[in-house]
């Protein structure tokens, strides 16, 4: 279990090593030296907050600053831990104990919700595995215990605590998790009064048709999805970002079921929405703008098989530090897939590095980095060490 006592020696430890004074540390992550200082000093005690906050300052997987140790095995150690107890939340959904317990306030609960939501985008999954299961139970027994306006918004945190169940779920293979969590997404959403909300459902669940195969189901529920918040794009900039992703992702399933001028029909509609809203922002804890547009079209060149489109569309470019570290590394995974089917093993082993710099944990449980270094190794003459050795960290076989 980490304990969030000794958050201030990893703090200054990291500090140091980052050649940073509290001070610029402080402004960089957007807090006060003075918290800062009594954190390190063991003064006040560190929170959930300020390590997520300084993960992305130095540009870290979350779990470093938490002290867990991401190449190793014990981060995975540590997700499959969780997993029962979120099991057990997930089916008392609609029959939670202890419905007379005192709750946090809703502001309490949606600062939480937030920080599980930036550790998905960061791809801390071992760390939002040990939050979730005490704070899914609490927004279960808000949606049962509020009313009201209140209760809808319950609902919509609530709706974005599975949402983050899923990603631990579905990152690690556990399928059957991640099914009953798209599940309760959808149950939530359509209780939160948001339609924006229920799109952001449609979203989430369209990732089960990937596996299922099922592209013309997935297309069609996105399109649903899609209609019901057309008209407040034009005066709603959440409704854009949303609406935006609907069709990023309506891309890449197209893409994926090789419909290709679907997908880049899907991708310029996408495309229209992020020039609109100008810059990448996050909504519903989904990432939307140009960078993560540039993210899409390279997924759907690799999707379509076209190795060239792919490199050729990422040529001059790189994702910005401020893209969330689990879309960053898909976009290098995507990449290292182009270059190993073009035979350009040394420069698919090169992107795979920068997706492990990025997101250590995503890489690790991504099928994709494993389908190339399977390549790498079993095409090379003679495997590098440091393919060798990257293969070692998959657990893939040389």
């Amino acid at each position: 279990m980490v304990s969030l006592d000794d958050l201030g020696d990893r703090l200054r430890i990291l500090r140091r090593l980052n050649d940073l004074t509290q001070r610029e540390l402080a402004a960089a992550a957007g807090v006060s030296k003075s918290l800062l200082s009594k954190v390190e000093t063991g003064q006040r005690r560190g929170t959930w907050d300020l390590a997520v906050a300084v993960s992305e300052a130095l540009k870290v997987d979350p779990a470093v600053v938490l002290g867990i140790a991401t190449d190793s095995p014990s981060a995975t150690d540590r997700i499959s831990a969780c997993l029962p107890e979120l099991r057990r939340i997930m089916a008392d959904y609609d029959c939670p104990p202890d419905l007379g317990r005192s709750l946090q306030p809703l502001e309490v609960l949606a600062g939480e919700v937030d920080k599980a939501g930036k550790l998905r985008l960061q791809s801390g999954y071992a760390a939002l595995g040990l939050m979730l299961p005490s704070l899914l139970e609490e927004l279960t027994v808000a949606v049962h215990t509020y009313s009201g306006t209140e209760r809808e918004r319950a609902f919509g945190l609530l709706a974005l605590g599975y949402r983050s169940a899923d990603a631990v779920a579905h990152k690690f293979g556990h399928h059957d998790l991640s099914t009953v969590a798209i599940d309760r997404i959808r149950w939530a959403a359509e209780h939160s009064g948001d339609e924006r909300m229920e799109a952001t459902a449609a979203y989430v669940r369209a990732e089960s048709f990937f596996i299922a195969g099922s592209v013309e189901t997935g297309l069609r529920l996105l399109a649903t999805a899609g209609e019901r918040i057309s008209r407040q794009t034009i005066t709603d900039r959440k409704a854009a970002a949303v609406y935006g992703s609907l069709h990023a992702r309506a891309a890449v399933l197209a893409a994926f079921g090789g419909k290709a001028s679907a997908a880049w029909t899907h991708l310029e509609i996408a495309d229209g929405m992020a020039t609109l809203i100008g810059k990448d922002v996050k909504y519903f804890q989904t990432s939307f703008g140009p960078a993560t547009m540039k993210v899409h079209e390279v997924a759907v060149a690799v999707e379509l098989s076209d190795p060239d489109e792919a490199l050729r569309r990422s040529r001059s470019w790189s994702p910005p530090d401020d893209l969330p570290a689990e879309k960053a590394s898909h976009h290098y995974i995507d990449l290292a897939r182009a270059h190993v089917w073009r035979n350009e093993f040394d420069q698919a082993l090169s992107c795979l590095q920068l997706a492990r710099v990025r997101a250590p944990q995503h890489t690790r449980s991504h099928p994709g980095a494993r389908e190339v270094v399977t390549a790498v190794t079993r095409r090379s003459r003679r495997p590098s060490d440091a393919a060798r050795g990257f293969a070692l960290w998959l657990g893939v076989s040389p």
